[in-house]
């Protein structure tokens, strides 16, 4: 046993907007790096002759007088704050079936041990809650720490997650499981685009070319970014307060304030607090 103290509520926020602040200032970097990639990118397809490098600057650009912009690309099946919700049968849920039943609200992000930490044990029985019809689970994969990582792992399986949602969303369930199973440690480099497209293959998504596509080019990239904005910023959804780090859970509005890790590792506390939030649904 450890005498140390847990990290406080109040401490996780702290650290979180500490990390979100280093996240943006890494991101004002990239975003510089990356547009001298561009320009000298624009230049090669503009003095290409060799067919494999036309053949590059198509897959990049989608032809060579036309640049590939996924500033305002938004992913299918998605609310506009970034949440899939998980219905009936583990396919998305329809807002009149979410109105009519139990509303599970999670705040994630993939790098997020804690989140880590409440997913492995908790995924089965919410698994079984939402097949069932009697929740709608609404994930929102969040990115805010890329600087816990040597690769940016958070926003590139973020990126992947929402790939998954776009096009093949009744994987997404067991794709969201299996992220957090592969997720690295923090600052160590995590799996790579091939690795996780490996996990994406391992939990049943066809890695077709559209899907290969969305991850190579970090389709949501911007997209996740502003929704990460948001989520740490404004009230969540369903709740009133701003979300404080990750995990953020709610049921049926209510937070569930957990303050040991026994209230994310167990999963019949939960199971309590589910079933004591409760709606009175009506067959």
């Amino acid at each position: 046993m450890t005498n140390t103290p847990r990290p406080t509520r109040s401490e996780q926020r702290e650290d979180a907007r500490a990390k979100a602040r280093e996240l943006r200032d890494k991101r004002v970097k990239g975003d510089q790096r990356k547009k001298l990639l561009t320009t000298v990118g624009i230049a090669v397809g503009i003095v290409a002759v060799v067919a494999g490098i036309i053949g590059a600057v198509i897959f990049l650009m989608g032809t060579p007088n036309e640049k590939v912009d996924n500033s305002k690309k938004v992913p299918a099946n998605v609310t506009a704050l970034g949440g899939v919700i998980i219905g009936k049968d583990l396919l998305i849920a329809s807002d009149a079936e979410v109105k009519a039943t139990n509303h599970i609200v999670i705040y994630q992000d993939y790098q997020c041990p804690i989140c880590q930490i409440f997913e492995s044990p908790n995924s089965s029985q919410i698994k079984t809650w939402a097949k069932s019809g009697l929740a709608a689970v609404e994930f929102h994969p969040i990115s805010f720490l890329d600087g816990s990582s040597l690769n940016n792992y958070s926003s590139r399986a973020t990126n992947a997650a929402f790939c998954v949602a776009n096009s093949q969303p009744e994987k997404f369930f067991d794709v969201n499981n299996a992220l957090y199973a592969n997720q690295p440690q923090e600052n160590t480099s995590g799996p790579s685009d091939s690795d996780i497209k490996s996990t994406l293959s391992g939990a049943g998504v066809n890695l077709n070319a559209e899907m290969n596509s969305c991850i190579d080019q970090k389709r949501y990239a911007k997209f996740i970014e502003n929704r990460t904005s948001e989520a740490l910023s404004k009230p969540a959804v369903t709740g009133t307060a701003i979300p404080s780090g990750t995990p953020y859970i709610l049921v049926n509005g209510t937070l569930y304030d957990f303050k040991e890790y026994a209230e994310l590792t167990n999963p019949a506390l939960f199971a309590q607090f589910f079933e004591s939030n409760q709606k009175a649904l009506i067959d």
